[in-house]
């Protein structure tokens, strides 16, 4: 029997906390600089600065960040040392491709790395390079790291979603299956779900930039499109509320007609990622998520 298309996710309705109370009365727009002529390389350039310098690129004294070259590809290393009892976390961070970088990303990456080693993809952005260059880096650093003997998972957010869930049905197609997949409210479709707009007027901006003059149904750029049979378990992250919700609820439904061991979890009150804040719904997903990712190896290890 097909699974019911209208069966619930697991929605998380909890007594926010103060800090996102507060966090949400003062909140700002997510870009709060004028997004300049995308045809002009060097305003790109100087706009994703300010912005990335906006959002944080510290590293974290508690989880230190190291850069590492693998698979020919920058990126930044932090966590414990690999070994066979949890995976390889590599990460995508998200922006619609254009903004956000790992170091960016270091908010969430220090977290799961407080348990897990994670390799976090500074994968190339336009203007200098579109579609499919950054899922082909990140599937240069997961194809590197699942030739050792360690195991591989993947995750991303936003549009790190997209790269992560693509680079996840590139591998297990090849016969490559990452342990796990972790996506926090992630784009997945770049064309829509339907009754979703896929995202606002300068996010749609920015991911058509990135798409170029590919087919946006391409399913290398919207997974959701992919044929999900095959993949390893997977959890999303979402708010409720937030326009993309409607495309995890459809992965949902297609990975799970699809076989896939497939986990939603929509969390009432909160927004787009906000498992980059400093806010005990943070790090309480991102805990959840850590754990997640590290279950099918302890799983066949019999721990």
């Amino acid at each position: 029997m097909s699974p019911d298309r209208n069966a619930a996710p697991f929605v998380r309705r909890h007594r926010l906390s103060h800090e996102a109370v507060a966090y949400k009365a003062r909140r700002k727009p997510s870009v709060p600089i004028q997004m300049p002529d995308l045809t002009d390389h060097a305003a790109v350039a100087n706009w994703r600065a300010a912005i990335n310098a906006l959002w944080g690129e510290d590293d974290d004294p508690a989880v230190p960040h190291r850069r590492e070259v693998i698979g020919g590809i920058a990126c930044l290393v932090a966590g414990p040392p690999p070994g066979a009892a949890a995976p390889i976390v590599v990460y995508a961070h998200g922006g619609g491709y254009v903004l956000g970088s790992a170091a960016v990303a270091i908010a969430i990456t220090a977290r799961l790395a407080r348990v897990l080693p994670v390799v976090s993809v500074d994968y190339r952005q336009p203007p200098e390079c579109s579609f499919p260059a950054a899922l082909d880096d990140v599937g240069a650093v997961y194809l590197a790291l699942a030739a050792g003997d360690t195991p591989v998972a993947l995750a991303g957010d936003s549009s790190g979603g997209a790269l992560a869930l693509s680079a996840a049905v590139t591998a297990s197609a090849r016969g490559l299956r990452p342990a796990a997949v972790a996506l926090f409210s992630p784009l997945l479709d770049h064309v829509s779900v339907p009754g979703s707009p896929l995202a606002d007027d300068e996010g749609r901006r920015l991911i058509d930039y990135y798409t170029g003059d590919a087919d946006p149904a391409d399913s290398r750029l919207s997974p959701l499109r992919a044929e999900l049979g095959g993949l390893p378990p997977v959890l999303v992250q979402a708010a409720a509320d937030e326009p993309l919700a409607a495309q995890a609820r459809e992965l949902q439904h297609r990975a799970a007609i699809a076989g896939v061991d497939v986990t939603l979890d929509l969390w009432e009150g909160m927004w787009h990622t906000w498992h980059y804040h400093a806010l005990p719904e943070a790090d309480q997903a991102l805990a959840e998520a850590a754990a997640f990712l590290a279950a099918p190896v302890s799983r066949a290890d019999g721990l």
